[in-house]
This record gives structure tokens, sequence and C-alpha cells, in this order.
């Protein structure tokens, strides 16, 4: 699944097709995980959201395409799907693509390439995230930006995701705030009586850490945990995310506010900020 392209569908695409009746739009994506995450987020239960075979001979007045994969993959750039897909619309046709440059032997590439040459409409998503820079033909950019800041991870996700925290807690200076780096879950657990044994056995692993801790440098109490999940190491089905569930049990049972950003999502400054507008309040 693509939790970037599922917020650009929602928050920019929909509303450009506001003139057609929800019912006459349907929403393809190629993988299962996305058909499911885009129902559970589509506000609007009448738009239908499935992969392309469920919708083989059937039309509607709009189609949403979202591609998922941040390059062309062989099962995304499947020309059977993107033909069944591409002829489903009747009157209009949005095609969603990640910010990498598609390669241009490629279907989705060719497909990009025509919408160009044809002057249709061809936009940036205005939806901004931390991870932007991961993009391959931002290699540049991301470089010359990590060369001038602190390097606390292996994972430049991480290095960027610092980079943010730091800004936004220099702008909060009325708070006595500081982060910790890979924090360790034992250090934060005064009360281990509250976990069961499987949740007791993940906090000795020396290795279960919280990616980033902001706390009250005063009196040590912790305000906030992030985590910067790398999409497919921490995708559903996998040993990691089941990990991230009792992870966020054990912070539950403690009361510790987590915020989870995966490296394909958007908008993480945001939330950030809301949750210090509602911690300061």
């Amino acid at each position: 699944m693509n939790q970037r392209e599922i917020d650009i569908t929602n928050k920019e695409v929909l509303p450009l097709l506001n003139e057609i009746n929800p019912h006459d739009i349907g929403i393809i994506a190629p993988y299962r995980d996305q058909v499911a995450a885009l129902k559970q987020q589509t506000k609007d239960d009448s738009i239908e959201v499935h992969t392309v075979h469920k919708f083989q001979g059937r039309e509607k007045e709009a189609i949403i395409l979202t591609t998922v994969d941040n390059k062309a993959t062989n099962f995304s750039d499947d020309t059977n799907l993107l033909n069944v897909a591409i002829s489903r619309a009747k009157k209009r046709l949005c095609l969603v693509v990640s910010g990498n440059e598609q390669p241009l032997d490629s279907n989705i590439g060719d497909f990009i390439s025509y919408i160009d040459y044809n002057n249709f409409n061809n936009s940036q998503s205005e939806i901004r995230s931390v991870f932007d820079l991961l993009y391959s033909h931002y290699s540049d950019e991301r470089i010359a930006f990590l060369r001038k800041h602190p390097q606390v991870s292996i994972f430049a996700s991480e290095n960027l995701m610092y980079c943010e925290l730091t800004d936004i807690i220099e702008s909060y200076k009325e708070l006595p705030l500081k982060i910790a780096c890979h924090q360790p879950i034992i250090m934060l657990i005064r009360n281990i009586e509250v976990l069961n044994e499987e949740e007791k056995n993940y906090i000795m692993n020396p290795a279960t850490h919280i990616d980033f801790l902001i706390y009250n440098r005063i009196s040590k109490k912790a305000v906030l945990a992030i985590e910067v999940d790398g999409f497919n190491y921490h995708r559903p089905g996998t040993k990691q995310y089941e990990r991230d569930k009792i992870k966020d049990e054990i912070l539950r049972k403690h009361n510790i506010p987590l915020l989870r950003f995966p490296t394909n999502g958007s908008e993480e400054l945001a939330k950030i900020q809301k949750f210090f507008c509602e911690y300061i309040n």
C-alpha cells in the first residue's frame, strides 16, 4: 500500500470530481492492501474501490487509478491491468503516481508522456512529507541536506525526521523539551507488572527502542514517542509489524503518546504540530 497516494486521492483528487455523483466514481488499485486501506479511509461509502478485476465489464463516469509502487513494476505496469483501468472511465480519468520519475520503457511512463503530449492536466501534489527527499530524483538534494545536519542514524529517513523535530522543538522555547534518539523502552518502564509475559520478554531485548522520544528535560517525563516506519519493513503481515503492535500496547499501558509515520505517508509535521498545540492547551 501507499499511504501518500491515499492522502492525495482523498484530499486533492476527489475534490476535483465534486461535480460527479460519488456513486459514479470508482477507485482502482493493483493491490488488495491499497484497496482495503482506501475503503477504510475514504469517507463516502458510495465510491467504489476495487482491484482492476472487479471493474471488468463495467464503467464509471470517473475513474481514479492509484499505482501504489514508487516505480512501475511488472505487476502494477501490466498492460492488461492498465488497459482495463483506463477504459473504465467515461468522462474523467485521474492517474496518481509517486514523485519518482517512471522508467521510460514502462507503460505508466508512456501514459504519462501521452498525458503531457496532449496537454492534459499534469500537476504536482501540494501535500508535503518529511520524507520527500527520499525520492530517487532528489538524491543530490538529500545528500546536500544531510551533510548540513547532524546524523543520528544509518537511515536517511530517521535523519530527516530528526532535523525536523529539532526545528519544531526550537519553535517551542517556552517548553523544556529535549529529544532522545533510539531510546531503550526498558528505561521508560516503571511498572512491569502491567505487562504480560510477551511484553516483558520484548522490552528485555536490548535492541528494543523508540526511534525518537521527546521528553521534559526538567521532570524527565516522556511527552511523545515517534516511530519512523519504512513502509516495506513494517507492512502488515511482517514480523516487525507484529512487534510494532506489542510496542504500541506497552506505551499505551504507560500513557506515553505515540505517533507512527510510514515513509510513504504525508503531512507528518502538521500532525506533530497538532499534538503540541493540544499538549500546550
